[in-house]
């Protein structure tokens, strides 16, 4: 590795290009007008997300030439992008390859007051993947029959769809359906198609459709968390949380900084109340058969379906079984632990056998009362880290966060920091906003991680606590109008 593509400091990146290419054809040329808007760049922000469908981001000028009513910029710009950390992958998104950003908006413009001839200004430029332009113009009106990734594929490619040359990466389902899709733009349809989708090596249910600088991903979570089916999926970096860098001669060492946080923020660390209303702890689904005149229900309890899937912490690279957001304990009087009181989410659908002939339709107790847990457990315990900039991370990929116990440590000289039993671990990213500061010559990421799973099992208790209170019992407020009036506590009063 040359000393060029060596990162000497945290913090540090290279930024090859930030170009609009307009709409208009260069003068007397067969090419698009170009500017380099590198010179007047302040700040550059792109976000993935696998909630999202798309990447987004922004870019804040400080224009003195007025850029955006010369070029013009009217929405109709594309936008050439590459930066990344010293010696590693990072942004690629060039019309070379075939991929820039679309530009759809102009936004926040402010002029420089400080500037004696009052000619410069702050704005936005907004910025989206053109598949998001593709999917806004675009509908599908068709039925699917099959496996739902074909189907997918279909509108990936289909140039009256999303009409994207993007890699595509599919995780095979064991969904051989027929669904008809009525006049969605093609986003939809295929968050639609991902709502029912199974995968074929676990048992988890329900597709993302999210992109990353290295092409589209349709894939179950669980598959972010296993590889195979088989074993826990490694985590790619790991972080923690305070470690002095001292090395001798003054000389940091990077790879200290670039593994400790800048801060953190915990989100939700602990939210039974939401868990038990959601139905990730316990659910009843009632399935109807039109068809076939029947009823079917069925009961989902946490606790003993844990260890059917891949979650953040695992044993020994197989799935846990006992690393649940809640410990073994039962509840109150009722002599059941809270995963299996199945009324606390109930939910209610049709179903439609024989509907197309020889394709079934997925049974909800397959899809959604196994998605929607999944899912709605992703939302607790949620960790916001600040950390320097590492092209090398993309949304979806597993890291480790070690973090101390708030507590203090003593006068022993022996005595070391514990790392959290239950919050230090294994983390999946959710989603990271790239943050390149020229003025502050620094890359940070902020990067949103969930945890489903804690490190160490929780400590089971199988006896009751039951705190003994006294029955108040029942009183008419009329009768308790009348010992007042009967009483002593009215003497004195006018």
């Amino acid at each position: 590795m040359s000393e060029n593509n060596r990162i000497k400091q945290a913090g540090e990146y290279t930024l090859d290009k930030v170009e609009l290419i307009s709409y208009r054809r260069h003068q007397g040329e067969q090419t698009p007008h170009k500017v380099n808007i590198k010179p007047i760049t302040l700040n550059v922000e792109l976000t993935e997300d696998i909630y999202s469908n798309t990447m987004v981001g922004a870019i804040t000028v400080y224009d003195m030439q007025d850029i955006r009513t010369v070029l013009p910029i009217t929405g109709m710009e594309k936008l050439n992008l590459v930066f990344s950390t010293p010696g590693m992958i990072g942004v690629n998104a060039t019309e070379e390859d075939g991929y820039p950003f679309q530009v759809y908006k102009i936004d926040e413009v402010r002029q420089d007051s400080a500037n004696a001839s009052g000619r410069g200004q702050y704005y936005k430029i907004f910025f989206c993947s053109s598949e998001m332009y593709f999917s806004s113009i675009n509908r599908i009106s068709r039925a699917y029959s099959g496996p739902l990734e074909d189907a997918v594929e279909d509108i990936f490619r289909g140039k009256n769809k999303l009409n994207s040359k993007k890699q595509f990466y599919f995780e095979p389902t064991a969904t051989n359906t027929k669904y008809v899709i009525p006049n969605l733009r093609p986003l939809n349809a295929i968050n639609f198609l991902s709502s029912y989708a199974k995968s074929a090596n676990y048992k988890n249910a329900g597709y993302l459709f999210y992109e990353t600088p290295d092409g589209y991903f349709f894939r179950s979570v669980e598959s972010l968390l296993g590889m195979g089916g088989a074993k826990a999926r490694p985590a790619k970096f790991r972080y923690q949380s305070g470690i002095a860098n001292t090395r001798e001669g003054d000389v940091r060492d990077v790879m200290i900084d670039m593994t400790n946080v800048i801060s953190y923020d915990f989100l939700r660390p602990a939210d039974a109340l939401r868990q038990i209303r959601t139905g990730v702890y316990a659910n009843t689904l009632i399935e109807h058969d039109a068809f076939n005149k029947t009823f079917t229900k069925t009961e989902y309890d946490y606790l003993a379906d844990f260890g059917n899937y891949f979650h953040t912490e695992h044993n020994n690279g197989d799935k846990a079984t006992d690393k649940g957001m809640i410990p073994f304990t039962k509840f109150e009087d009722t002599n059941k632990d809270i995963s299996q009181n199945y009324m606390a989410k109930l939910m209610t659908k049709s179903k439609a056998s024989k509907l197309h002939n020889d394709y079934e339709l997925s049974s909800h107790s397959e899809t959604t009362q196994i998605r929607i847990p999944q899912y709605e457990g992703m939302k607790s315990t949620n960790l916001k880290l600040q950390v320097f900039g590492n092209s090398l991370l993309k949304a979806g990929d597993i890291i480790t966060f070690d973090i101390p116990l708030m507590r203090p440590l003593g006068n022993a000289k022996d005595k070391r920091e514990e790392s959290s039993p239950y919050f230090s671990g294994r983390y999946m990213i959710t989603a990271i906003r790239h943050i390149l500061n020229m003025q502050a010559q620094r890359y940070e990421m902020v990067l949103d991680c969930m945890k489903d799973a804690v490190r160490t099992s929780y400590p089971a208790e199988l006896d009751t606590n039951i705190i003994n209170t006294p029955d108040r019992g029942v009183t008419s407020i009329y009768q308790a109008d009348k010992d007042i009036l009967s009483g002593d506590i009215l003497e004195g009063v006018n």
